[in-house]
Formats: structure tokens, C-alpha cells, sequence
């Protein structure tokens, strides 16, 4: 297994194994309705499929790299079907034994820890778009637990 960290950094997420540097970027905007993912092989628009925010995608110049959907996910790579379950807390993507396991910090912040077991193509990017996928679901409930709390008082 692998273990891989996601932190803050220079007004981005940036990705690290280990004790090196970063491998990736993700960049986003505040509401977290779409971002930008820089790896070593490119660059790709992340953003949700629809507006609940349920399902997500990578994509590129040439088209989607990544989907992850309860219903139908698509990852890089050869292998049979992804299967992608999201967590009010963290998330997991499992294909053919390989299992990419995500976990969001407790505290507004902290480092999300991302467990890599098996072989993944573009690990980098279908990690980005799995913590991107969780993260934009968290600030979509506080956005609406806000506009709850200030439409009721007054």
C-alpha cells in the first residue's frame, strides 16, 4: 500500500508520496463548482456532472479521463469495471482488487490521506479528481447549511 498526501500549499491542493515534493496540483475556485488538475502528463478541468454532486469528471484535450459515478466510473488504464462509493467523510475506488481509499480531515484544513493498493494508471489524476469529488460535496452542504441558518434567522 501506498500512502499519498493531500495538503494546502501556495493556494493549492498539492499531492505528496512520501517525503518528495509535490507530484500534483489541484486548483480551485471557491465554491468548488469546477477545478484545474496539473500532473506531470497535463492538465484537466474537473467538475460535477450534475447539479446534486454526485458524479464527477477529468477532462482533458482529448476528451474524459476520469468518471467517477456510483452508477457507471471510468478510470485510466486496463482493467474491468470501477466501482466509486462516496463517503459523508471519504470515499473509495475499487477495480479489479486495486483499491484507491480517501479520507478528508476532520478539522478544516488538515492533510486528506489517500491509500493507494494496486496498480493505477494516472494515480495522480484519479486521485486529484476523487478528493476534488469529496471535497466539492462538503462545501455544497455547508453552502446550503448556510443559507439555511441566515434564511431562518432574523
Amino acid at each position: 500500500m501506498t500512502a499519498l498526501t493531500v495538503r494546502k500549499q501556495d493556494g493549492a491542493f498539492a499531492l505528496h508520496s512520501g517525503a518528495a515534493g509535490p507530484r500534483a496540483s489541484l486548483r480551485t475556485g471557491w465554491t468548488w463548482r469546477c477545478g484545474e488538475i496539473r500532473t506531470g502528463t497535463g492538465r484537466w478541468t474537473v467538475e460535477p456532472t450534475g447539479r446534486r454532486r454526485i458524479g464527477f469528471i477529468a477532462r482533458g484535450e482529448h476528451g474524459v479521463a476520469v468518471r467517477l459515478d456510483p452508477d457507471r466510473s471510468h478510470v485510466p488504464g486496463q482493467g474491468g469495471v470501477a466501482r466509486w462509493t462516496p463517503g459523508r467523510c471519504g470515499g473509495e475506488l475499487v477495480r479489479d482488487g486495486n483499491r484507491l481509499a480517501v479520507r478528508l480531515p476532520g478539522r478544516l484544513g488538515g492533510p486528506i490521506r489517500v491509500d493507494v493498493t494496486g496498480e493505477w494508471a494516472e494515480v495522480e489524476l484519479v486521485a486529484l479528481t476523487a478528493c476534488f469529488a469529496l471535497m466539492s460535496r462538503r462545501r455544497r452542504r455547508t453552502l446550503i447549511m448556510m443559507a439555511a441558518v441566515s434564511g431562518g434567522s432574523g
